[in-house]
């Protein structure tokens, strides 16, 4: 094992940390939109389910199927297979 080799596992582990990190962040981002439309909509009790052309309505976005795909590119990313024999 080079010195190179080192240098070069530790920017591909800092590649992965950083993307892992962004795709962290923007899954809580979308959780935390999601979740200030429900609030916002429990503060107004449903209201805006009966009265449609309510100006204060909110539609919440549904954000689940966005969140399902980063959290399984961030399973694949963060993956580290099992090594089998010796080194070479």
């Amino acid at each position: 094992i080079t010195p190179i080799y080192i240098l070069n596992c530790i920017i591909l582990l800092q590649a992965l940390i950083e993307i892992i990190s962004n795709q962290s962040s923007l899954a809580i981002d979308l959780i935390s939109a999601q979740s200030r439309q429900m609030r916002t909509m429990i503060y107004q009790n449903w209201v805006c389910g009966k009265f449609s052309s309510s100006e204060r309505c909110v539609e919440i976005d549904n954000h689940s199927e966005i969140i399902r795909n980063i959290t399984a590119n961030v399973w694949k990313l963060a993956h580290v297979p099992i090594q089998k024999g010796g080194t070479k």
